[in-house]
């Protein structure tokens, strides 16, 4: 292997480059990897077999050798092999070494990058609105506090009323200050979100956190019928966390995978870590009823809910408590087979092992 091979084979994003007659003159490991094709000889082949099962990469590459228009940093969307979406940017440009003449393809995988973006926008959202629904609850609680006055002065006025009048007048009251009661539910959830509190971070094993959150939904699971299963792995790094904010975030969690199962099934917590890349992860999955395709992107969304008695916060605060840790939060779903969140968190800086 040469000098030039060398790198080309070291770098971090992948180059495909071809001739005139549009045959492949080489593509580097990365490429090979990120399209699949450790099995295939890719020299000689033309774009139309290579990317048959990517139409935009192939158009791209239609216009340059046919209408000479090059593109630069491109968003793709591409189906990987295993089902799921990544991202890619590509790029070509002219080929003029020597005697050869064609087009250089480069493609980067960006999934990473989009998702983080992805998450800094839903955060930033998310405290705008926060801050937003802050103002509307502090000027909604004063009316209701003075209209809730009004009701129990009703009440008592009531007292001095007698018979069928009095009883009907009873049963509006009620409904009314239940009402009332909801309302103020409504306005608390608002300034609960509106508020974010400062994290309190210490080491702690996330194993500790997982098996609380089970231990206090049992007796729910057992009136469910719902099997709670757990998978924790020794040893286990601690994570600088605060304890409260971060069990608040798996329990909501798994109040949501009781919720999408709406009878019997099962919940089942693992967790590993990734030492490499220095993060303590926790997948908590559900037999449940998944999550359509068309609603997956919408799930983290501020105030979103499918439930007829949801508020949509859930995991909006489950994402937030993530984002402040540290980490973020993925989903997988399959409709009719039930979903899995991951948890990512970075490993403790002050603490290596934590041997449970």
């Amino acid at each position: 292997m040469d000098y030039s091979t060398s790198i080309l084979e070291s770098l971090g994003e992948g180059i495909a480059a071809f001739d005139v007659d549009r045959r492949a003159l080489m593509a580097n490991a990365y490429l090979k990897d990120l399209m699949g094709w450790a099995r295939v000889s890719v020299v000689g082949q033309v774009p139309d077999t290579l990317f048959a099962q990517r139409p935009q990469i192939l158009s791209i590459l239609k216009e340059g050798f046919e209408q000479k228009r090059l593109v630069n940093h491109v968003d793709v969307i591409d189906h990987r092999a295993d089902g799921g979406l990544q991202h890619l940017s590509v790029s070509t440009s002219f080929l003029s070494v020597e005697n050869q003449q064609g087009l250089v393809l480069v493609i980067r995988d960006v999934s990473e990058l989009k998702r983080m973006e992805w998450e800094m926008f839903q955060v930033e959202k998310m405290s705008a609105l926060g801050r937003l629904a802050a103002s509307v609850a502090h000027e909604v609680r004063n009316p209701l506090g003075a209209i809730d006055i009004q009701l129990q002065l009703l009440e008592e006025d009531l007292g001095g009323i007698e018979g069928i009048q009095q009883e009907r007048l009873s049963r509006r009251l009620n409904i009314a200050q239940t009402e009332m009661k909801r309302l103020d539910r409504i306005v608390q959830n608002f300034l609960r979100f509106s508020r974010t509190p400062k994290l309190r971070l210490q080491p702690l094993s996330l194993n500790d956190v997982v098996q609380r959150v089970f231990e206090l939904v049992s007796p729910e699971a057992r009136e469910q019928e719902v099997t709670l299963s757990l998978e924790l792995e020794q040893g286990l790094p601690q994570v600088d966390g605060d304890e409260s904010q971060l069990g608040q975030a798996v329990l909501n969690m798994t109040v949501n995978a009781f919720q999408a199962m709406e009878g019997p099934g099962e919940v089942r917590a693992r967790t590993w870590a990734d030492v490499e890349v220095g993060q303590v992860c926790l997948a908590l999955s559900d037999t449940g009823r998944g999550i359509p395709e068309a609603e997956i992107d919408r799930i983290f969304e501020f105030y979103y809910t499918t439930k007829d008695e949801g508020t949509g916060l859930g995991l909006s605060i489950a994402q937030r408590v993530l984002f402040q840790h540290g980490g973020h939060l993925e989903v997988e779903s399959q409709e009719g087979a039930g979903t899995t969140f991951r948890f990512f968190l970075p490993i403790s800086k002050q603490n290596g092992l934590h041997n449970e």
